[in-house]
């Protein structure tokens, strides 16, 4: 097939191009060039910005399906759809599980309704509002391409060179060793997808001509929070002590879910309860297949620990911050034993 790929430079979209390439696909790739500015033999290459160079890719060009990577606003999506639509046959979008509007009933599906974004900005992209954004974006692909639109919801994307660290945190957590803070419960439910699996199934669905939504995370057979840091023990070989600690005592001191605890959405939230509670039916029907954990974690591992100063340690959880909440919580604990 021949494919276009916009975006392609980082994480999924380097895991996607190595998927094509290795399934015998024609490749080209669409982008600025700021991530990588090298590509392995037979790619094609477009310099240019969505924004303004989207008559690059017109005259004469075809493609039996785009793959937009890095679509986060609906009127930059639409006029990479408008440029398009006549020189491709099926329009593949990655948006994201947090494009639902709730996730209070689990477990949420691709029926679910969609977030809306009537009253966000939608210039600058932020958290409150990626969400409803990638739902607009959504609905644009749909309008423009009907049953030829394919939209990806994956959950948190995970692996080897991850430029967020959202799940690498842990792994690279566990091996400094040392007392562990981890949010709520070890039987919390957890989800996610390594990119190269992801990579994997959108290549298949393109192959088969699929289109609508799917829901794609994992792992197959789910996963706890215990079973993560467990999994990180046993791969690290360090015997660290993990302290379970309340949510709302991390709520309290103001820690941040997400994005400075990695993979913690607080679970007493009904708008929130369901983040990793998400059904990957249809996705695993149609060929979905996820790697052990431990796979994924080794990996992380073997591609080396980052310094702290590294931009994908920055934000997270210190480790001083770290000794003292622990140290508030074991008094907390020690008084509601005594009382």
């Amino acid at each position: 097939m021949n494919l276009l790929i916009i975006g392609g430079g980082v994480f999924l979209g380097q895991a996607l191009l190595q998927a094509a390439l290795e399934g015998g696909h024609a490749v080209t790739v669409f982008n600025r060039g700021k991530s990588r500015n090298w590509w392995p033999p037979g790619v094609k290459w477009i310099v240019g910005d969505r924004l303004e160079d989207l008559h690059l890719l017109m005259g004469g060009r075809k493609w039996d399906a785009v793959i937009d990577t890095c679509g986060y606003r609906p009127q930059d999506v639409e006029a990479s759809c408008a440029a398009l639509y006549d020189s491709c046959e099926r329009y593949v979008f990655i948006s994201s599980v947090s494009a639902y509007a709730s996730f209070a009933n689990t477990p949420i599906s691709e029926q679910d309704p969609l977030a809306v974004a009537d009253a966000v900005n939608r210039e600058t992209i932020n958290g409150a509002n990626y969400g409803p954004l990638k739902a607009e974006c959504e609905r644009t692909v749909a309008r423009a391409f009907g049953s030829q639109a394919l939209l990806i919801r994956p959950g948190l994307i995970v692996g080897p060179h991850d430029p967020t660290g959202r799940f690498s945190y842990w792994p690279w957590r566990i091996c400094a060793g040392g007392r562990v803070l981890a949010p709520g419960s070890p039987e919390t439910p957890i989800q996610f997808i390594d990119a190269r699996d992801l990579a994997a199934l959108i290549m298949r669905l393109v192959m088969l001509r699929a289109s609508g939504a799917f829901n794609v995370t994992g792992p197959n057979e789910g996963a706890t929070f215990g079973e993560l840091l467990d999994t990180c023990r046993w791969i690290s070989g360090e015997d660290v002590e993990v302290d379970w600690v309340d949510q709302k005592f991390l709520e309290r001191e103001g820690v941040q879910p997400w994005t400075e605890l990695p993979l913690w959405i607080p679970t007493h939230d009904p708008q929130t309860r369901g983040f990793h509670v998400v059904d990957t039916t249809r996705a695993r029907r149609n060929g979905l297949r996820t790697r052990p954990m431990a796979v994924t974690i080794s990996d992380i591992l073997e591609a080396g620990i980052p310094e702290r100063d590294d931009k994908r340690r920055i934000g997270k959880l210190a480790r001083e911050r770290e000794r003292d909440l622990l140290a508030v919580w074991r008094l907390q604990k020690a008084g509601l034993a005594l009382a």
